[in-house]
């Protein structure tokens, strides 16, 4: 049984909102990690995203967050942070759906042990299909983010000797090119 997961929200079609996608198939892609993490692109699952987080040990989320950091800035976050405002997810079809599923969870004994948010401040999440490239620079780093909060959690990631080619089927291809040359 899978007992830990990372999953990547945002919609690939509105700018950085695409982020948790590409960090997400970034990690996937650089990193070998143990089999009972699950690794996930969940697009925007709304309220069905519940049955994902049903009694995880860890949850690690992936997702363009608004913070008073500079774009393209990384951050950690844990669950308090958003209850204190500290971090804002951006406003989307998926937001309501984490914060509603963790709360149905809750009240029926089943939630995450521990949820893990790592967040990009996004430039624009306007419809485009371009990813700014201050964000686009961050993913390599979120992946790198993502291997250190379950290496914590003791489940070790290792970096591939050689990184498999990214499917950013989304992506216009001067971003294609700069992914499988990093």
């Amino acid at each position: 049984m899978n007992t830990i997961l990372v999953i990547g929200l945002g919609n690939v079609f509105l700018g950085d909102d695409g982020f948790g996608p590409l960090a997400i198939e970034t990690f996937r892609c650089k990193y070998e990690y143990p089999s009972h993490v699950e690794v996930l692109d969940l697009g925007t699952p709304g309220l069905d995203l519940a049955p994902y987080l049903y009694d995880k040990e860890l949850v690690v989320v992936v997702d363009a967050v608004h913070s008073d950091t500079a774009i393209g800035a990384l951050s950690i976050f844990h669950e308090e942070d958003f209850l204190s405002h500290r971090a804002k997810l951006r406003i989307t079809g998926h937001d309501p759906g984490l914060w509603d599923s963790l709360t149905h969870l809750r009240l029926a004994g089943h939630a995450p042990l521990d949820l893990i948010i790592i967040g990009v401040n996004p430039a624009s999440c306007e419809f485009s299909g371009q990813i700014s490239e201050q964000v686009f620079g961050s993913a390599s780093d979120a992946a790198a983010l993502i291997a250190h909060s379950l290496s914590e959690h003791g489940s070790a990631c290792i970096l591939r000797e050689a990184a498999r080619a990214p499917n950013l089927w989304w992506l216009p291809i001067e971003h294609l090119e700069e992914s499988t040359a990093a």
